[in-house]
């Protein structure tokens, strides 16, 4: 199924093939994930729930959110709970995306942008 796929390193948004949550590991890099849900389609981000812990130096923001660590994953969600491919388009996320660096979100963090 399709995916979209947030590459804080090369700083790129890009549709990639999934089978199954085992297949999202490589692609977000982590060994435990978290979802972080946006919008009222019932799409989510997929992110490494330990990415602040790796010393992270690449982020992305989603529509304004709090910096995000490391690459996302984004995928719909069925009825039933089970990944489907996002209603959100890939121009959109495109659009939504801001990436920033470890001394911009510092930065930021300072100023007080973060709550």
């Amino acid at each position: 199924m399709k995916a979209i796929l947030i590459d804080s390193v090369n700083r790129e948004v890009k549709e990639v093939d999934v089978t199954d949550y085992k297949s999202y590991y490589p692609l977000i890099n982590c060994e435990c994930f978290t979802v972080v849900n946006f919008g009222k389609d019932n799409d989510s981000i997929f992110v490494d729930d330990e990415g602040l812990l790796k010393d992270p130096e690449n982020f992305f923001m989603f529509r304004g959110s709090n910096p995000l660590a490391g690459n996302g994953l984004i995928l719909g969600t069925d009825s039933k709970g089970e990944s489907i491919a996002p209603k959100i388009t890939l121009e959109q996320v495109k659009e939504a995306v801001k990436f920033l660096d470890y001394m911009e979100v510092a930065i930021m963090n300072k100023l007080g942008f973060f709550q």
